[in-house]
């Protein structure tokens, strides 16, 4: 059975837990109880919002791709941006992540260099498929011609 993914809501939450993990860094918290749990959101979002973008990347033919790759793109430079704040100690929290700053600049060059890529992808996007884009392969074929499954 084929496992359908939403997106867009996947993007829109990914999104409010980005900005909610960015007020949390600006916040003076106390570091005995957040600073696990901060570093467990950096390390969820950092994975889970490549696990999407490279959904998006290995589909072509998802219905509404190019817009969902412009949301995946802003919301890769937002979380790009906060781990910016932390590297550079503008975010009061980032002095209790010292010894994790080596994978913060990992996370952080790894997002900025998928929004260069996806802005590639969306410029290839608008100038129209290319000719063997626009073929049916076999797979969707079969999948077009299958008979609907009975309940």
């Amino acid at each position: 059975m084929t496992r359908r993914i939403n997106y867009e809501d996947d993007i829109f939450s990914l999104a409010l837990q980005v900005r909610c993990l960015r007020d949390m860094l600006r916040l003076e918290i106390d570091p005995e109880f957040f600073r696990e749990r901060i570093i467990g959101d950096l390390a969820y979002l950092d994975a889970t919002i490549g696990r999407v973008y490279g959904g998006l990347r290995a589909g072509p033919s998802f219905v509404g791709r190019q817009e969902h790759l412009k949301e995946i793109q802003k919301l890769k430079r937002t979380f790009a941006e906060a781990l910016g704040e932390v590297l550079q100690k503008r975010a009061p929290f980032a002095q209790h992540l010292l010894d994790r700053m080596d994978a913060v600049q990992e996370m952080q060059a790894s997002h900025l260099r998928d929004a260069a890529e996806i802005r590639g992808l969306l410029t290839g996007l608008a100038d129209g498929p290319q000719e063997d884009e626009r073929m049916v392969s076999a797979e969707e074929l079969k999948i077009l011609f299958e008979p609907p499954e009975e309940e």
